[in-house]
């Protein structure tokens, strides 16, 4: 069985104040996920603005998520 998800990656900040990127399904979410999400921990000391770069490049790049079940 294989789930595929479009997926829009966006910049927040956590309570600390550093940026982190999550995983946003555009139509739905992975069911494997039990409505949760994904995100990206990024390096500390990552500003906001790389951060935008960084999930900026991970949009043009990856068209969708897949998680896979043997």
């Amino acid at each position: 069985m294989i789930e595929n998800v479009r997926v829009v990656f966006r910049v927040q900040e956590v309570s600390n104040g550093e940026p982190w990127i999550r995983l946003e399904p555009v139509d739905m979410g992975l069911r494997v996920l039990g409505g949760g999400f994904l995100g990206f921990e990024l390096p500390e000391g990552t500003t906001i603005n790389t951060a935008e770069e960084i999930a900026a490049y991970l949009q043009e790049k990856i068209r969708s998520v897949s998680y896979t079940l043997p």
